[in-house]
This record gives structure tokens, C-alpha cells and sequence, in this order.
């Protein structure tokens, strides 16, 4: 809901010192998005089996290595200078994490629908169907 407070300038204006508050808010705010995304694959990374766990490192080695790319490369954008392959390591990056939350979500459908399969075992199957199997 901060977003909208921190809308960043064009290269031009950052190149002149027309920079405000905003695009320093809007770091800032990157820089806490970025913080909250990795903290919410290490936690998942530990919640769920080994599989799940080596999707998330390899995730989390796609967004580092992007992440530092586009680092290196928005660094540049103040000076005005090229950064032909920003726009590329920053969808990338966003990207992988759609994915990786898509995962996330059919890993918690098929752990809610094991615990659901799990809970019913010992009933009939007319229970089971009466809950929603």
C-alpha cells in the first residue's frame, strides 16, 4: 500500500539531481520487499519435505545472482548511463518468485489434502464423502 508514496524518476531527472524523497523511499521499499521475499523462501524452505527445500535453494540462487545483476546494473541508472540488461535481471527476478509462490501454494494444497486424506483413514467411506473427499 506504500508503493503508490514512492514512485521513482527517470533516468534524465536522476541524472540532473532531480532526485526526491520518493526515489529514496522507493529504494528503501525495494530494499524491504527484497528482505521479506527471502525470509518467506528460508521459512518455507524449512516447513516443507526435500524437494520443496531444494526448489526453494535453487530459487534462492536464481534471485541472488539476478538480484546482484540488477544491482549492479541500477547503480548506473543515476549517471545515465546504458543498462541494457536491467529491465531483463529485474522480470527475472520478479518471475521467479511468482513461481515459486505458485508452488508454494499447490505444495500447501497437497499437504491440506494429505492431513484431510490422513484425518478421514479411519472412517468409512460414506464419512470420508460426507467431508468432502
Amino acid at each position: 500500500m506504500l508503493w503508490p508514496l514512492a514512485p521513482m524518476h527517470s533516468r534524465a531527472v536522476l541524472a540532473a539531481g532531480g532526485g526526491t524523497w520518493t526515489d529514496t523511499w522507493h529504494l528503501i521499499l525495494a530494499g524491504a520487499t527484497v528482505l521479506l521475499m527471502l525470509a518467506a523462501i528460508v521459512v518455507a524452505a524449512r516447513a516443507f519435505g526435500p524437494r520443496f527445500r531444494v526448489y526453494s535453494i535453487v530459487s534462492l540462487t536464481v534471485l541472488l545472482v539476478c538480484g546482484a545483476a540488477t544491482f549492479e546494473s541500477a547503480s548506473r541508472v543515476g549517471r545515465d548511463l546504458p543498462t541494457p540488461w536491467l529491465g531483463v535481471w529485474q522480470r527475472i527476478n520478479l518471475s521467479m518468485f511468482l513461481l515459486w509462490i505458485a508452488i508454494l501454494a499447490f505444495t500447501l494444497l497437497r499437504s491440506a489434502r494429505a492431513e484431510r486424506e490422513r484425518r478421514t483413514a479411519g472412517y468409512g467411506s460414506d464419512a470420508a464423502r460426507l467431508i468432502g473427499n
